[in-house]
């Protein structure tokens, strides 16, 4: 009894003491994050940090503060009871799904009580910080599934944390991609279930990976990777090879199970996300991928030599998109690397062979060696082939893989000498490998930015709630008026969001189209644009301010703005606010003139017009919207004035490819009457009938619209 007793005793100081030197590790890491963040520590409330004016990644990035909206949308979802993963304040009205956007979600949701408490700068702040500091000890814990002992393991994740690319991502602003632990972490549990046959280890695989899943779904592929690569290695000379695939079977289906809720939200972002990439999706992904000797890059940013490090980066990057291609790992970090893939590369084999894999993918289509495009095919391309998956366009994330090998290898690199040197060598050598880190990766000066509070949207947020017009509309990359929202916490038309998805309402639907894109359409169309009809469209989106920044728009296009709202007001617009940088107008929302209406989509060709007669020709297969402004269903009566190419030419009426009605055109003009039962909102329709290539114009043409409308 007394020895069992002495044996707990010795077992309890053993976990004692294990929990010690974790939590000293924890918090030495905390402290690397800490300086390697700085000084978002000293301005953690007000401030976001990024590189500034100087990084070569972008001139200001947008996405710090996009990734600030991020938690600020996914406070005001939980204080509303709405879902995080649909926002109705973006894209207005149609809304937008997150699950494919770079919403973080896992952080957000975590960081709730800080963005309830503090606001969303410092939840933001205190994402990145822990983010760094937990990266570093995911990769202590990997490193040390390999590499027994405390040194080596603390030195690799340090340097793992402390990559040039990993804080380049900081730099940018791309905080979906610092919180890069998660990955780590699901390494780590994918080579423990092959090792361990414990019943917890397929349970915490799935976890590891819905925690990556739900943090950012270019992170989940590569895990998805790392965990595909390494099931089929590990089975090659498995002892028990069926214990083992049944693991990896539970693992995989138990992971499928936890990423359920996510697939069932993403609807139609799925489908919409499936479609076949097009030719600037083609442009993104060359842009994206790694050069062939991109993991030997210097770290960009350092204070010595930062000029000619961007200069060089540039000249090499595919299409000069070096925030995109940038994947090193940093000099001190490989410089440990080699001789632990020498040492032991033979016994840990699966790991080289995962490491090339994926840098095989991170090159991209094809291979580009030194910004020369050698124009050899690559995996990639296979991959690209894939359903759904053939949307990633940033090959170069795969290349983390890579690094995170390299730091394995360097801890293993590390305990190998410290077998070889005596304690006082190698504890000489531990501090020329940390000094060496410490000069390489010191980090380059940070530009502190607040986010700007403009009077008029202080102003609107305290007026009554409506629909805010923020002109110019961004294009491109550009989160002002994400930024402006965070002040006024009204929807908008569009917002800065990284994948942009079709978007009918501003594209094609006349009133929000001609204020977002400050022109004015002509009146006589094959639909009616007079002062009741855009009456009617008010009524249902509701645009309540009209805010311009005059410095942004010429004076064209001012005119063009004011003109639309001097239509809707019935006269020339009172100004509501005015001051050295903004004007903002108050639009009426005509209440009582809701009607439903239509509008032209996709799929026609231009207006012509003959006297006081205008009409459309369509091309084969053509867009319509029909708005149902009520709350519920209505059947609404679609009218069009027509007239076949020929007699005896069908047209067909289909919604979401369910056909709503089918008839026969005459060649002579004649008005059209079709049922349509109507959702609330917007629905789309397509006039689908045979075209042929007219000689005389070069264009396909079917059927000739001289009015299309919808009545209740």
């Amino acid at each position: 009894m007394i020895a069992a007793a002495s044996a707990q005793g010795a077992g309890r100081q053993t976990a004692r003491l294990r929990s010690l030197t974790h939590a000293a590790v924890a918090l030495a890491y905390l402290l690397l994050a800490l300086w390697l963040t700085w000084p978002t520590a000293a301005q953690l409330t007000t401030h976001y940090v990024t590189g500034g004016e100087k990084i070569f990644f972008f001139p200001a990035t947008p996405d710090a503060p996009q990734n600030i909206w991020n938690f600020w949308w996914a406070a005001r979802a939980a204080s509303t009871g709405q879902s995080p993963l649909f926002t109705d304040v973006l894209y207005h009205p149609e809304g937008l799904q997150l699950a494919l956007q770079t919403l973080n979600l896992l952080a957000v949701q975590l960081a709730l009580p800080v963005t309830f408490a503090f606001g969303p700068i410092a939840a933001y702040n205190l994402t990145a910080i822990v983010a760094v500091a937990l990266t570093g000890y995911a990769g202590f814990l990997l490193a040390r599934a390999f590499a027994p002992g405390l040194a080596g393991p603390l030195l690799a994740g340090a340097l793992l944390t402390a990559s040039p690319f990993h804080i380049a991502k900081l730099d940018s602003g791309q905080l979906n991609f610092v919180t890069m632990q998660w990955l780590v972490l699901s390494m780590l549990a994918v080579v423990m279930l092959s090792r361990s046959a414990r019943w917890w280890w397929p349970p915490l695989t799935a976890l590891a990976f819905a925690a990556v899943l739900f943090t950012d779904w270019y992170w989940a592929l590569v895990a998805a990777l790392f965990g595909a690569g390494w099931a089929g290695l590990s089975l090659i000379g498995a002892p028990r090879p069926r214990a083992l695939l049944a693991r990896y079977a539970a693992a995989g289906a138990l992971s499928v199970l936890l990423a359920l809720p996510l697939a069932a939200s993403l609807g139609a972002g799925m489908a919409s996300a499936s479609r076949a990439p097009n030719e600037m999706w083609a442009v993104y992904t060359r842009g994206y991928s790694a050069d062939a000797l991109g993991l030997f890059f210097p770290a960009a940013r350092h204070p010595l030599w930062a000029a000619p490090a961007e200069r060089f980066l540039v000249s090499v990057a595919p299409l000069s998109i070096t925030e995109g291609s940038y994947t090193a790992a940093g000099w001190t970090l490989l410089a440990l690397a080699i001789p632990g893939v020498t040492w032991y590369g033979r016994q840990h084999w699966r790991l080289l062979v995962v490491a090339l894999l994926a840098w095989l993918l991170a090159v991209g289509p094809t291979l580009h060696v030194l910004g020369f495009d050698t124009g050899l095919p690559m995996p990639y391309r296979l991959f690209q082939a894939l359903p759904l998956l053939g949307t990633a366009r940033r090959p170069n994330l795969f290349g983390v893989i890579t690094i995170v090998v390299a730091a394995v290898f360097a801890a293993l690199a590390l305990v190998r000498l410290r077998e070889r040197l005596a304690v006082p060598r190698y504890g000489l050598l531990l501090v020329a490998v940390a000094a060496l880190g410490l000069f390489e990766l010191w980090p380059a000066p940070r530009v502190a930015s607040a986010l700007p509070r403009p009077e008029v949207f202080v102003r609107i947020a305290a007026a009554e709630p409506g629909v805010v017009v923020d002109l110019p509309i961004e294009s491109g990359t550009d989160s002002r008026t994400l930024i402006h929202q965070l002040v006024h916490g009204q929807p908008i038309l569009r917002g800065y969001v990284a994948r942009p998805p079709p978007y009918a309402t501003l594209a094609y639907s006349p009133l929000p189209s001609q204020l977002g894109k400050m022109r004015v359409w002509p009146e006589d169309d094959i639909i009616a644009l007079g002062p009741e009809a855009l009456a009617s469209m008010q009524c249902y989106y509701r645009l309540r301010y009209l805010v311009l920044e005059p410095a942004a728009l010429s004076a064209a296009q001012q005119a063009a703005v004011l003109d639309v709202a001097a239509r809707l007001s019935g006269g020339a617009p009172e100004r509501w606010y005015a001051d050295a940088y903004f004007q903002a107008y108050r639009l009426p929302l005509h209440g009582d003139r809701c009607a439903p209406f239509v509008f032209l989509g996709a799929g026609w060709n231009d207006r012509e017009g003959e006297g006081q007669t205008v009409w459309r020709w369509s091309t084969g297969t053509s867009e319509l919207y029909v708005v149902n402004p009520e709350p519920e269903p209505r059947t609404l009566s679609l009218e069009l004035l027509a007239e076949g190419r020929v007699a005896g030419q069908m047209l067909t009426i289909q919604r979401a490819g369910e056909p709503v009605a089918r008839m026969e055109l005459d060649r002579a003009l004649r008005r059209y009457r079709v049922a349509i039962e109507a959702p609330p909102g917007q629905s789309r329709l397509e006039l689908i009938t045979p075209a042929v290539r007219d000689q005389a114009s070069n264009r396909e043409v079917g059927l000739a619209v001289r009015n299309v409308g919808v009545t209740r």
